[in-house]
């Protein structure tokens, strides 16, 4: 069944987020693939949950015994609570120019679709220095903000059994909190949950394919 026509003009970027192992990048691709086949501008774009200064202070902490941890599975480190805030700011510092270029300023010309986006990188931070609060701060809000303007929001999600399977994890509390999170953030962004736990591509397609239909009117 054919992806319903879509215009483009009402929507300058479409917004895929969720935890690992959701499909969220594999329907972000494919529906690229279809826009793309109607001859419309399409960029496909994500973003990691640390960037740039954030990322390379990580790596640079891990190498220091007194960092090490398991709050921060990917760097393998822990923030010392007096450190928190201060490196919830420095993943803001090094976020904001990844949002800039790969998402708005492009946005502008074509239909940006982000297989991870804001709603990521603020329960990446919120988990990862143990700060469920964080989604409350006058930053978090801003975010979300930012987010709200992507006229097309949806949320992918799945049971957290066939998430642990998909993508063969093993720090399964790090993803309960993760979806715990990602279930606020969604309702506070009014975003379409779809969730593929037993669902085919193709069937998760048809149902973003209706979203994006209702969006282009």
């Amino acid at each position: 069944m054919p992806l319903r026509p879509y215009s483009g003009s009402k929507a300058s970027i479409i917004c895929f987020f969720g935890p690992d192992g959701s499909g969220k990048s594999t329907l972000a691709k494919a529906l690229a693939r279809r826009l793309h086949n109607e001859n419309l501008k399409v960029k496909l774009s994500w973003m990691r949950g640390s960037h740039t200064l954030a990322s390379l202070l990580a790596k640079f902490l891990s190498r220091f015994s007194c960092f090490r941890g398991h709050d921060n599975p990917y760097y393998g480190i822990s923030l010392p609570q007096r450190f928190k805030k201060l490196w919830q700011l420095i993943e803001l510092v090094s976020v904001f120019p990844v949002v800039l270029f790969r998402f708005i300023i492009p946005s502008i010309t074509k239909t940006v679709i982000a297989e991870r986006y804001l709603p990521d990188f603020i329960v990446w931070v919120a988990v990862t220095t143990k700060d469920e609060g964080f989604l409350k701060s006058t930053w978090a809000k801003f975010l979300l903000a930012i987010t709200s303007k992507a006229q097309i929001r949806i949320y992918v999600t799945a049971d957290i059994r066939e998430l642990v399977r998909r993508r063969n994890i093993s720090n399964e509390d790090f993803l309960r909190k993760q979806i715990k999170l990602y279930d606020v953030v969604a309702q506070a962004i009014g975003a379409h949950k779809l969730d593929t736990t037993n669902m085919s591509v193709e069937e998760s397609l048809q149902r973003i394919s209706a979203i994006v239909h209702d969006a282009s009117r």
